[in-house]
């Protein structure tokens, strides 16, 4: 990494700017001894820095640079009659590593494979993936795993949680440092109001896949329809989907549909308390970090569940 100076005001506005359109210009600028890892690593200490007049609590995260660890690779899998709520639901398993792709017997389970750019946890590193991906990617991704380190709550309440807190703190970001006429500044609008449009219809489809599955478990159609329906299903999400990103998941199944819930399924009630408090980030990061049962231990889906319905109850009374 490059030694720099850190820069203030207005030169330090001018540097950032100039440096994202380098890295947008010149993507192969990617080896731990290059300018690009220095200044997106300086990038991390401005990150924070706006973290810390939001009201997050300080973090060991991304302070360091692994040029040796590429992604987390992860994999989530359940039954292809299975649609589980979410993560944490014992019927969605997952594990690390890649082994998983000859292993798992592809007729009995959907499977989704994630090369996970960037994790929370205490210490952990600026991985190569995350350097090399779009800067406005880096500024939510280090906002959002930044995020998971002030509550305690089911990933069904603090994926969604993170993914208001991250977008809206990535736009201010951008909008402070680089201006609303910026590339940056443009994209993390567009996927933040994309996230919605996608969330209503993942919605939609997971309430009638499970509905189908019901009825398969019920008896009342056998397997063989049910996986043509289930075909269906995905074939009309996929071309939904579509509509809003310009493509389709390359691995649109039941577990890739219980991972996307876990973010999206509490969303808009999360963005609402942010609109209902007049569009004050400080003041809606506190109310998340008040949310109630926090710490309380989640063995079973009816337990997250529970905790989930007392958080948004919470929630709405700050609407």
């Amino acid at each position: 990494m490059l030694n720099r100076k850190r820069t203030t005001g207005k030169k330090r506005s001018l540097w950032l700017a100039f440096f994202i359109l380098i890295t947008l210009i010149v993507p192969g600028c990617q080896s731990s001894d290059t300018p690009t890892v220095a200044q997106k690593m300086e990038l991390v200490e401005e990150i924070k820095d706006f973290e810390q007049k939001l009201g997050f609590r300080s973090t060991e995260n991304f302070k360091t640079y692994s040029d040796e660890t590429e992604a987390y690779p992860y994999y989530f899998y359940t039954s292809v009659t299975e649609l589980p709520y979410s993560l944490g639901d014992p019927r969605l398993q997952f594990g690390s590593g890649t082994p998983a792709r000859g292993t798992l017997d592809s007729e009995k389970y959907d499977i989704y494979f994630y090369d996970i750019p960037v994790i929370a946890g205490i210490g952990t590193p600026v991985t190569k993936s995350l350097i090399r991906g779009p800067v406005s990617t880096f500024i939510r991704l280090i906002f959002h795993e930044d995020w998971h380190e002030q509550i305690d709550l089911p990933l069904g309440i603090e994926e969604p949680s993170a993914e208001v807190i991250s977008y809206i703190a990535a736009i201010q970001f951008a909008r402070e440092e680089l201006g609303e006429d910026s590339a940056v500044y443009f994209y993390l609008r567009l996927y933040f109001s994309n996230r919605f449009r996608e969330g209503r219809i993942y919605e939609k489809y997971y309430n009638q896949l499970s509905a189908l599955y019901e009825r398969f478990h019920s008896g009342l159609i056998s397997e063989a329809a049910t996986l043509d329906e289930k075909a269906e299903l995905f074939a009309s999400l996929g071309d939904e989907l579509e509509y809003v990103w310009g493509g389709k998941p390359d691995q649109l199944n039941n577990a890739f549909v219980a991972y996307q819930m876990t973010y999206l399924r509490h969303i808009a009630t999360m963005y609402q308390v942010y609109s209902a408090n007049d569009f004050d980030l400080a003041k809606t990061v506190a109310i998340f970090q008040a949310m109630p049962k926090q710490g309380d231990s989640f063995d079973s889906l009816d337990k997250i569940m529970d905790i989930e319905k007392q958080v948004i109850d919470y929630l709405k009374k700050n609407l």
